[in-house]
């Protein structure tokens, strides 16, 4: 029997990202696609084209992710342990941000710049040591993730042209680095509380008895590019539009499977090294934002950010391939002190639309040194209620981002700021779990693949800083 020691947690956690890490945290809070700066290159690389002389930016950010999950899968009750299932509780700290420079190499019609950034993040942290219970689960998280990070950082060369004033256009190309490290657990006969008499095994009273552990660190890379247009002829209309490729997440790397001894061989379980790879699509970004100037000191600007989803993932086929092999290259086995057979290669589909970013954006210039900004947002998210699981949170959100720069001395300027997110609570009724008989979106077959009924909550926290050079 196939064990799908990871799919459980991949199903959909990049889309987890669109809580983290929406547009308009990377650079700050007044960045967008018609924003003249080093962050540009991110968003819109033809705003490099208003970037005048040389600059140098760091703006990072750090934020702090908190989730609580319940369900009501099963009636709400474990079926290893006849107890109310707990809440689970999840905890990550999340960097993003953006480090780069620009230069305008020929006076009004050339700039070059380069940068940087992590346009992608997602996963989750449900370790535990709460008293009560078996480390490293919390509560029903055993069937789905532990620990998982998906990290990307694109290291992007750019371009801006001026063929006439007021106009520009531009374009990047990235290498993005790709990383990803998981640890996840699950019943790998997807029983879920089925009694071992009815499975023919000889397994003690313990809801823990079959749970095979996966652990695995791959990296590795894709390319992308992003290309636009900016215009900033008129002080109280500028417009920026750009497009962004997505490209596939691509990782190969080392790990291994932890069996218990009662899907093995060998007395007390066994450790077998593994081969792991993931690969799966992410999707193109198109991008609008206007921005006017509407006195000396005060700017106003609204901007949108569409990620479409649709164009790149969740075909039934699966969208996301995963390998697991030993280190031979053959599927973990009974050569490998196991019991059953692993499949080498699988796939999961990911249940997503598209999803749209919204932002109002605006600064006030209080003298020659001071600027304060603002930014809020209402973010759409990725996944439809009957996908969400606690490995697959992407929640709709509203929030705001405040900042404040101040030049210290000559072309220095150091700014700090605060961004909040409010997740819209998800509270699933009719999911998968609970429709398998005849149900089209997902197989009713054992190991199950499919949402649970619950609730979904969180909140975000980011603080951020930047450290800019001009001359």
């Amino acid at each position: 029997m196939a064990l799908a020691v990871l799919l459980l947690s991949l199903l959909s956690a990049p889309a987890h990202a669109g809580s983290i890490a929406t547009a308009g945290i990377t650079g700050g809070p007044d960045s967008g696609a018609a924003t003249p700066n080093v962050a540009a290159i991110a968003y819109n690389p033809a705003a490099l084209g208003g970037a005048e002389g040389f600059q140098v930016m760091i703006d990072g950010q750090l934020s702090f992710v908190r989730l609580e999950v319940t369900t009501t899968r099963n009636g709400g009750i474990d079926p290893n342990t006849g107890a109310a299932y707990l809440p689970a509780t999840a905890r990550a700290m999340v960097p993003n941000g953006v480090v780069g420079l620009s230069w305008q190499a020929i006076p009004d019609r050339l700039t070059v710049g380069f940068a940087a950034y992590d346009p992608f993040v997602g996963g989750g942290d449900y370790t535990s040591t709460e008293k009560g219970e078996v480390p490293p689960y919390t509560g029903h998280q055993r069937y789905h993730i532990i620990n998982t990070k998906i990290i990307t950082l694109a290291l992007e060369p750019a371009v801006a042209v001026t063929p006439v004033e007021g106009f520009h256009i531009g374009g990047g190309a990235a290498y993005v680095i790709d990383m990803i490290d998981v640890l996840q657990a699950s019943d790998p006969l997807g029983s879920e509380g089925i009694l071992a008499e009815e499975i023919g095994m000889d397994v003690p009273d313990h809801p823990y008895a079959l749970d095979t552990q996966l652990a695995g660190s791959a990296r590795g890379g894709h390319f992308m590019w992003n290309a636009g247009i900016y215009v900033d002829k008129w002080d109280y209309l500028r417009v920026g539009a750009s497009f962004a490729s997505g490209g596939t997440f691509k990782t190969d790397g080392d790990g291994s499977v932890t069996v218990p001894e009662y899907l093995s061989t060998v007395e007390g379980g066994v450790t077998v090294p593994a081969l792991v790879s993931v690969e799966f699509p992410l999707p193109p970004v198109a991008r609008l934002y206007v921005d006017s100037q509407v006195s000396d000191k005060v700017n106003l600007g609204l901007g949108v950010d569409y990620q479409m989803w649709n164009v790149c993932c969740g075909k039934e086929d699966g969208d996301i391939a995963i390998g697991l092999t030993n280190e031979q290259g053959a599927a973990i086995g009974p050569d490998d002190g196991v019991t059953i057979e692993i499949d080498a290669e699988q796939y999961s589909p990911r249940r997503l639309w598209n999803s749209m970013n919204v932002s109002q954006l605006g600064g006030v210039q209080w003298n020659e040194d001071l600027w304060t900004g603002w930014r809020l947002m209402y973010n759409q998210n990725a996944v439809p209620d009957y996908a969400v699981s606690p490995s697959n949170l992407d929640f709709q959100n509203a929030g705001f981002s405040l900042g404040a720069r101040y030049d210290v001395v000559g072309p220095l300027t150091v700014g700090l700021s605060y961004t909040k997110y409010f997740l819209f609570t998800r509270e699933i009724t009719d999911s998968a779990w609970d429709l398998r008989d005849g149900n089209p979106r997902f197989s009713p077959e054992l190991p199950y693949k499919a949402s649970t009924n619950g609730s979904y909550a969180g909140n975000v926290d980011t603080l951020g800083f930047r450290v800019s050079l001009a001359m």
